[in-house]
């Protein structure tokens, strides 16, 4: 009877030792959720910071850009262009970049780094269209330039070096904007793997 009495006792205290055991884990677990929730937003604050920075420059250099069509009498339709393209651009980057605030707060983990994964396809399809756009739109202005200061040009000797020295310099100034772009680009993909990376170790620990 009495070893039935202490089979019993050692039974409880081993569930008991077990629900402590299960209760640890729990708190471990919900703890490092809440680490990689704040790991999250520290991580993407910075990308939110760039599309600030973008929605404010894009106005900006669609000034600049009037202005200088207006006084050298480049085309309105190159600078419709330009401008649909960077409108387009600056909100496709919006879009993609966005991860609702719940959702980094207290959303599912895992649905979250699936929308990571979803936003690194998303994001290197708009870098491809960007190029893209950026490549028709170089050569249009190009094409604007050089048939600007033929016409202006065309009795001056000196007109083919000035053509060759602005082509230059446009398309410099181009490559460096591109590469810039590919940076950040790969900044941002890079960004999402360390937060991929971290939710998977934590929900693997379930």
């Amino acid at each position: 009877m009495e070893t039935n009495n202490n089979n019993m006792t050692e039974l409880e205290q081993m569930r008991e030792q077990m629900s402590i055991f299960k209760s640890q884990l729990d708190k471990q677990q919900i703890i490092n959720e809440q680490l990689v929730r704040n790991t999250m937003g520290n991580k993407m604050s910075w990308i939110k910071k760039f599309i600030w920075a973008e929605i404010i420059l894009v106005p900006i250099i669609l000034i600049i850009m009037a202005s200088f069509h207006a006084s050298e009498g480049l085309s309105w339709w190159l600078f419709a262009f330009l401008a649909i393209g960077l409108i387009a651009d600056t909100t496709g980057d919006f879009i993609i970049n966005r991860i609702p605030k719940g959702q980094m707060l207290s959303g599912d983990l895992v649905e979250t780094s699936q929308r990571l994964i979803k936003m690194k396809k998303q994001r290197t399809s708009w870098f491809i269209a960007g190029s893209i756009f950026l490549t028709i739109w170089l050569v249009w202005f190009i094409i604007e330039i050089v048939m600007k200061l033929n016409v202006i040009g065309c009795n001056e000797p000196s007109h083919n070096l000035v053509v060759t020295i602005m082509v230059t310099a446009l398309i410099i100034g181009c490559l460096i904007g591109f590469l810039i772009a590919w940076l950040i680009f790969r900044k941002m993909q890079k960004t999402n793997n360390q937060i991929i990376e971290q939710i998977n170790q934590v929900t693997q620990e379930d």
